[in-house]
């Protein structure tokens, strides 16, 4: 293309609505769509529960107005598996960046604590003499989550979810503790907590005493509780036994108890792409659980 000449007396008249044109308002807002949260290494003390647990992390939801308190989602990882797999492997970061643009800038904060502790063992999910699995998820972690500024106090827009032995650890939490987490997200987990079977968990962990593994047993627990305040969304790959038979026992145990069920198969089988697809297809459902459709008061 063929440059026009410009006048000397009009340059600097020229140079100056150029750069009014390209230099960005000072003033004004990223917006949603750019924005992106942050991740941070945590250390949530076992201060009840004296669980050996390793570094966990927190993804805080970008800030597109003011800072404000967030929903909690506790997402917790397989076995063997990482604190952080959620966020190398699972688009955890990105899905909560997507979920503020959909909702006006609102999202909930992701902590990802240890569920297997510093030796990244199968522990059940359960208290047992091997380790106090579930006094560190569902006291240690909440009395964290207390000092915390950013998390809103109200558990019932709370939600725990997880993949494989965290989506066992999930549902388990869930049916264990209804009032901390109301709702849950069980991909491709368990029916009950298992070694194999019942029996080598119950003499490898508990000793030997099944009553101590029976008190803990979701499906114990479901077959004579009511929990119509509770609900929890199941996905696993069609390809994936026994895990998709699992997963309907899980469902029809849960249905019996009131628990109100979303559930769905997907393309695939115990991977990534599987848990990936699920977190992203969660996002209707934990937005109206969470309150962040436009349903809170």
């Amino acid at each position: 293309m063929r440059a026009h000449p410009v006048h000397a007396t009009g340059l600097l008249g020229v140079l100056a609505m150029v750069a009014a044109c390209a230099a960005p308002s000072p003033t004004a807002p990223p917006s949603a769509a750019q924005a992106t949260g942050r991740l941070e290494n945590v250390t949530i003390p076992a201060t009840a529960s004296a669980f050996r647990a390793r570094e966990a992390h927190v993804y805080l939801p970008p800030e597109t107005g003011e800072p404000g308190k967030h929903p909690v989602l506790v997402l917790l990882a397989g076995v063997p598996g990482a604190t952080d797999n959620w966020f190398t492997h699972g688009g955890a970061a990105e899905f909560i960046d997507e979920f503020a643009t959909a909702h006006d800038g609102q999202a909930p904060v992701v902590v990802a604590p240890d569920d297997t502790g510093e030796d990244n063992r199968d522990l059940l999910c359960m208290d047992s003499p091997a380790a106090a699995v579930d006094t560190y998820l569902s006291q240690d972690v909440p009395a964290w989550l207390e000092t915390q500024p950013w998390a809103d106090q109200d558990t019932s827009r709370w939600a725990v979810g997880g993949l494989s032995y965290g989506g066992t650890c999930a549902y388990q939490l869930a049916v264990r503790h209804p009032a901390l987490f109301p709702t849950f997200l069980d991909f491709s987990g368990e029916s009950r907590p298992m070694l194999d079977t019942v029996e080598n968990a119950v003499s490898t962990l508990f000793d030997g005493n099944s009553r101590a593994y029976a008190k803990q047993d979701p499906l114990a627990i479901l077959a004579t509780a009511r929990l119509p305040g509770t609900a929890g969304m199941l996905a696993v790959g069609d390809d994936d036994e026994p895990y998709t038979g699992e997963q309907r026992e899980v469902e029809t145990a849960c249905r019996r108890a009131g628990v109100q069920i979303t559930s769905a198969e997907l393309p695939g089988g115990h991977d990534w792409d599987v848990w990936r697809a699920a977190l992203r297809r969660a996002e209707p459902f934990l937005g109206q659980r969470m309150k962040l459709d436009g349903t809170r008061p």
